[in-house]
């Protein structure tokens, strides 16, 4: 499985990518507000890219990644569409199908993704870290109150580095664009199209 998982990625073409074009950032009084209105952002997607880079190899996938509170579907997808691997989180496991259509069942989302890709993705953390949410971790903020820079651990306790750049607004929030993962010679490169935010859902 982890060489058809490597074999469908594309080669990295982040140099050749369009330039999307500039937001007006909303000015935040203060960290506090900014981290606010994150905590209370639970029910969002994203689109965009995945560069996976390390020492011997550099490659790239479209990410479309949907989170509802705790549960989420990440789809990564070659250019032409096709299918590299699927993960569904809901309250009592974690299904990954792989790029052959076959399913694997664990309450471990990280480990199952590495074992059955080779690919490490802190999901549990980046939950709350792709949206600029420093939970659980050290961070720096640059002028207008956004976290430029986090150090924090995944479930193994592995250290991720974090750099953040490109912030756009929403909806009155303030999300990032692009960002960097760094864990030892392991770089994940996210360049994120587009961001939507869903109100969730009330109940009486």
């Amino acid at each position: 499985m982890k060489y058809r998982f490597y074999y469908l990625l594309l080669p990295l073409l982040f140099s050749g990518c369009a330039q999307l074009p500039k937001t007006e950032v909303q000015q935040n009084s203060s960290w506090a507000t900014q981290q606010a209105q994150l905590e209370q952002l639970t029910d969002w997607s994203f689109s965009g890219k995945l560069a996976i880079i390390t020492p011997e190899e550099r490659n790239s996938v479209n990410i479309h990644w949907q989170q509802t509170a705790q549960q989420f579907h990440i789809r990564l997808t070659t250019f032409l569409g096709m299918s590299v691997l699927e993960i569904q989180k809901n309250a009592l496991q974690t299904v990954v199908i792989d790029a052959d259509g076959k399913h694997y069942v664990s309450d471990n989302s990280e480990q199952l993704i590495k074992d059955l890709s080779g690919m490490e993705l802190p999901i549990n953390q980046l939950q709350q870290w792709i949206k600029g949410n420093p939970s659980d971790a050290s961070y720096q903020l640059n002028e207008n109150h956004q976290v430029s820079h986090l150090l924090g651990n995944d479930q193994t306790g592995g250290i991720w580095v974090i750099d953040y750049s490109d912030y756009r607004s929403l909806n009155n929030t303030n999300l990032p664009h692009r960002l960097q993962l760094t864990r030892d010679n392991l770089r994940l490169k996210f360049a994120i199209s587009k961001w939507e935010i869903t109100a969730p859902t009330q109940t009486n």
